[in-house]
């Protein structure tokens, strides 16, 4: 008699082993959620090319000597995160001295102490340096989102962040501790993917320690610095800047052409100038300069203006004539004319120009808009 043959039961295939383990580990992973995505301007045209149209989701990191900038242009970034991303709110780790009323009034951000007064588009002010109490912080409104608030975090900064068994410690065992390195892993563990996937942002500003060494072949010094944090840092960041200190060449004259003077010839402004540290598109080590204007509150320091001006006598859009005039190219006009905005055939001197882009927001935001889509589009 011939043997049948028996038939077995087939298995369970790949997909259906895979989803029966998300199901069964649903609240271990982010698989189910829809990642969230977007572009917040940093408030500077050439900062914004190096970076490929802004800042996404995600860890970045500012780091730098003292006065170089960094918490200004963090501050301008959330500025822009409040006002282009829906159902925002801000939320900023006082955890040294820092955020004076000054500088409150320069960035343009709404800042409330208050929890009650915490609304979507401001910027609650938490002021702690106790690290177990800033993770559990951040762990909370990340991982409690039901109602799709997006969170810009900014942490001020890493240095500053001490462990709550440490604030038991003499000086001397505390010095023996690993410090923000460890601090950092730590956090980053705890938050990176959730930060990214339901689409927050947080930028950790850090101090650099320099090492000066001297270059073989020159009788300069070269300056090589280490940011503090760690490691950790490094590799969950999107962005690393580095802001560099600012020196006498950086400085923005009523008269560029002639010798600074105090009565005379003031300084208005400077360039502030980044090193990209890390990129995700091919712009690491790129260095950035872009101006900064002194005396403006309400988010408007980063000089745009001035951004905008050097870009149209660079792709040739605008000409010098004689008497300080600017002079538009007809191509120029043509574009704006196209949008259905009203822009000057010519233009004596650029405070005029300034002043004329400061009382037109449209006209500023179509040029950016379109140097942003031809320099990206490169």
């Amino acid at each position: 008699m011939a043997r049948t043959k028996k038939e077995t039961p087939k298995g369970l295939s790949p997909n259906d082993l895979i989803k029966s383990f998300l199901k069964s580990t649903e609240k271990d992973h982010y698989n189910y959620e829809e990642s969230y995505d977007y572009q917040v301007s940093s408030g500077s045209l050439k900062l914004d090319f190096a970076l490929g149209g802004g800042l996404g989701p995600g860890l970045h990191r500012f780091t730098g000597v003292n006065e170089g900038g960094k918490t200004s242009e963090a501050l301008e970034v959330m500025k822009n995160f409040l006002q282009t991303v829906p159902n925002s709110r801000g939320f900023y780790i006082k955890a040294e001295g820092r955020l004076t009323k000054q500088m409150r009034e320069r960035s343009g951000v709404k800042f409330v102490f208050n929890e009650d007064e915490w609304e979507a588009g401001n910027c609650f002010v938490f002021e702690c340096n106790i690290y177990e109490t800033v993770v559990e912080a951040l762990r909370l409104l990340v991982g409690k989102n039901s109602d799709d608030t997006r969170y810009c975090f900014i942490l001020d900064s890493v240095d500053g962040l001490i462990s709550k068994g440490d604030t038991l410690k003499t000086f001397e065992e505390s010095r023996k501790v690993a410090g923000g390195a460890v601090i950092a892993a730590d956090f980053m563990k705890r938050v990176s993917i959730g930060l990214t996937k339901r689409g927050h942002m947080a930028i950790f500003i850090s101090q650099v320690r320099a090492d000066i060494q001297l270059d073989p072949y020159s009788k300069a010094p070269i300056r090589q610095t280490t940011a503090t944090g760690g490691n950790a840092l490094l590799h969950f960041a999107n962005f690393i800047l580095e802001f560099e200190p600012r020196f006498k060449k950086d400085w923005i004259l009523e008269k560029p052409n002639e010798k600074h003077d105090p009565d005379k010839n003031k300084i208005i402004g400077h360039f502030a100038k980044i090193t990209v540290k890390k990129s995700p598109n091919e712009k690491t080590n790129a260095v950035i300069k872009y101006p900064v204007i002194y005396g403006r509150k309400g988010g408007k320091s980063v000089w745009i203006e001035k951004e905008i001006l050097d870009m149209l006598f660079l792709w040739d859009f605008a000409h010098r004539k004689g008497a300080g005039w600017i002079e538009f190219d007809p191509e120029l006009l043509n574009i704006m004319s196209e949008a259905k905005i009203d822009f000057p055939e010519k233009i004596q001197g650029e405070n005029q120009f300034d002043k004329f882009l400061e009382e037109n927001p449209e006209a500023k935001g179509h040029l950016m808009d379109y140097f942003k889509k031809m320099v990206l589009s490169i």
